[in-house]
């Protein structure tokens, strides 16, 4: 009885299949009738991106050159200001009793001079108290000059039209020389500043017009034509990069600050690409099936880059001349094609 057992122990584990294996060739699906492409090498664009921010081509911060308390404040960020017009006044009691002073010693010194003249005239004085007249007055009229200055600095005015983008003190607080207070800038005249490295400065030059895309314009972001105004001689040493401002067009809704980025073109370079639909993702990896003489599809990882008219150029894991399913979706590791081959420049829905 027990050797019966072991027999049949034995002979149960004869026929049985092991399930790491693949299944019988029989098993497999007889094929699908699929498109593939070959990969071949074309000679595209090479576009170089730069970004940037919007900035206004006109901007001053207008600071305070005495020291005195804040007496009025007479905008806010938003207010739109027209040259000349009054922003901020500093009190000015002390400086005006000193402008006063100054005025009444000029004058005196005036009278005294002409007076002087008067007497030379009649050579009732000598040369050298002449003189010494002319120097007290001229003394007098620079001390009045210096304190008429002085007065002129308690009135903030803006130097040209604008909008006051910051306000950086308010009324009753103490303004000290060099102190910013508030922040202008004309925005009508707005313009992109980016950089570009060194290697490829002969893509750019001054007066170039250059394609701009604004991504916040219009939810889905605007595309507008700028000017190359100003291409910085000087680099940065620590960078290798320079600065680049292109002047803008008038837009509604484009504001300082906002992202903006410049398309340039390199010339061409030869690639592979493939349809977007031999494609296919898997969380972060990207691969293709790869059909070979055997007209077995193989899946292969690749690299992509950029898509170019519905097909993406393939960086690596590809080689010319190789063939890929047309549509990656149709396909499967291993899986018998019946082909209807395709040249690579051909679209593939």
């Amino acid at each position: 009885m027990t050797g019966l057992v072991a027999l049949l122990a034995v002979a149960g584990c004869g026929p049985q299949e092991d399930a790491t294996k693949p299944p019988a060739s029989s098993s497999l699906p007889s094929g699908i009738q699929a498109t593939v492409v070959e990969v071949r090498l074309e000679s595209v664009p090479v576009r170089l991106e730069l970004t940037g921010q919007v900035t206004a081509a006109t901007q001053a911060t207008l600071s305070s050159q005495i020291r005195a308390a804040v007496e009025e404040l007479r905008v806010r960020e938003g207010t739109a200001v027209a040259k000349g017009q009054v922003l901020v006044k500093l009190e000015d009691r002390d400086l005006r009793a000193n402008f006063s002073r100054a005025e009444a010693e000029a004058e005196n010194a005036r009278v005294h001079l002409s007076r002087m003249q008067q007497l030379y005239t009649n050579e009732s004085v000598s040369k050298q108290e002449l003189d010494n007249a002319s120097r007290a007055f001229k003394v007098a009229e620079a001390g009045r000059q210096a304190a008429a200055a002085q007065l002129g600095h308690t009135v903030i005015t803006a130097p040209f039209d604008g909008v006051i983008t910051e306000k950086k003190i308010e009324v009753g607080e103490l303004a000290s020389p060099g102190q910013p207070l508030v922040k202008l800038e004309d925005p009508r005249h707005l313009r992109l500043e980016t950089t570009i490295a060194e290697g490829d400065l002969k893509a750019i030059s001054r007066g170039m017009r250059v394609p701009v895309t604004i991504d916040a314009l219009n939810g889905k972001g605007a595309s507008l034509e700028g000017t190359v105004s100003q291409l910085l001689p000087t680099g940065d040493p620590n960078t290798h990069t320079f600065l680049v401002k292109v002047d803008l067009p008038a837009m509604p809704g484009l504001r300082t600050g906002m992202f903006g980025r410049i398309e340039l073109d390199k010339g061409a370079a030869q690639t592979m690409l493939v349809p977007r639909s031999a494609v296919f993702e898997r969380g972060q990896l990207t691969g293709v099936y790869v059909v070979g003489p055997d007209r077995i599809a193989r899946l292969r990882w690749v690299k992509v880059g950029r898509e170019l008219d519905r097909r993406l150029e393939v960086l690596s894991g590809l080689n010319a001349g190789e063939r890929v399913l047309a549509e990656a979706a149709k396909g499967a590791d291993g899986i018998p094609i019946r082909t209807s081959r395709r040249p690579a420049q051909s679209r593939t829905a």
